[in-house]
């Protein structure tokens, strides 16, 4: 089957990119992949593309082909029309927008809540009625989004390295992934930042240490900057842009893993959609201790496989009990790592290529 993949935002490598190229490396196995790029993504390079998609997810892309296509912005609807026909199968990465898919079958994949205007307006229905499936990441995204893309849908959850992340000799770490986004200052840094202040206060976090990575553009360096100013006479590590193999030993280190994505918000856009790094970090043998919103909760067996916390006051309590008890900690670590597994590459797989057959 030739299948071609779409994401106008390869160049984030945010989680909807790693969503997309894993979907790629996964039916290049056996089938013809084309992941397209736009006239943005094509002026990076696609050899530079390729490679640090490959590198940055830890993917085999050998099979996937890159290739230069009538999309994005300014692009020409009916050399699309034409270039799209060729395929069997599209899958399409949306922010809320759509177009025209000519593709024989063609599947919208949603990763965050979107209203959308598709459903409300006349060109906006006929295009929607050309696609087939929408995949959603996890069942968070899909009830804050589906009122508004009434089509046929599934949900599959992101796909985890559980191969690569393996548990290691545990050492006093605390640790938090997530993108330093300056902009957005979405991942709660700062929130952390001060709530490891106050826990340091207590004597019984002694010798336990903060560590926060993330990937960070370079509009992000007076973010971080400010950030590493807040943790000055902190035991606080900052880790920007470390390549996989870097960030699975730090998984494998580390003992609690922390999450504040979405703490103060209603706007369910600003929570974490499904929290891949919280899966990562179960996989490494860490007990995650993170909010209680977005989509943790479909990760994270609030007493049995880590916490959930409402308030800061119980993600300092929480932590602290961990710390203190060595065998709630142990058990609590055990069953991380067997959740994890429900997040394998192996099961993504299993439900893509599920999902591709009620086509």
């Amino acid at each position: 089957m030739k299948i071609a993949i779409y994401s106008p935002y390869l160049d984030t490598f945010g989680g909807g990119e790693r969503y997309i190229a894993t979907i790629a490396e996964v039916l290049s196995s056996d089938h013809q992949v084309d992941l397209l790029i736009d006239e943005h993504l094509a002026r990076m390079g696609i050899d530079y593309l390729k490679s640090n998609l490959s590198q940055r997810f830890n993917l085999n892309l050998d099979k996937v082909t890159l290739k230069k296509a009538p999309l994005g912005k300014n692009s020409n609807f009916i050399s699309r029309i034409f270039f799209l026909k060729k395929y069997e199968l599209l899958f399409y990465l949306t922010d809320g927008s759509i177009f025209y898919p000519t593709a024989k079958k063609n599947i919208l994949h949603i990763q965050s809540p979107l209203e959308g205007q598709p459903s409300q307006s006349f060109w906006g229905k006929i295009k929607l009625k050309k696609w087939d499936l929408i995949i959603y990441n996890s069942r968070f995204t899909k009830d804050h989004s589906l009122a508004h893309w009434p089509l046929f849908s599934k949900v599959i959850y992101p796909p985890v390295d559980t191969e690569a992340i393996k548990p290691l000799k545990k050492k006093k770490y605390i640790l938090s992934v997530g993108r330093f986004f300056g902009f957005l200052k979405d991942k709660k840094h700062e929130l952390m930042i001060k709530a490891f202040a106050k826990l340091k206060q207590n004597p019984k976090s002694l010798g336990w240490s903060l560590h926060l990575a993330g990937s960070a553009a370079e509009g992000d360096e007076n973010y971080l900057k400010s950030l590493k100013n807040m943790a000055k006479d902190l035991p606080i590590i900052f880790y920007p842009n470390l390549l996989f193999d870097q960030l699975v030993r730090l998984y494998g280190y580390s003992s609690i893993y922390w999450h504040g994505a979405g703490y103060g918000e209603e706007n369910p856009t600003k929570m974490e959609h499904f929290g891949i790094s919280v899966a990562e970090a179960m996989a490494g043998g860490g007990v995650p201790v993170v909010i209680n919103k977005g989509g943790l909760s479909e990760i994270v067996d609030s007493g049995r496989s880590g916490f959930l916390w409402d308030n800061l006051d119980a993600l300092e309590s929480k932590t602290l009990q961990l710390m203190q008890e060595k065998n709630l900690w142990s058990r609590m670590s055990r069953e991380a790592c067997k959740k994890s597994n429900n997040f394998s590459k192996a099961i993504f797989e299993k439900n893509l290529r599920s999902a591709i057959k009620t086509l």
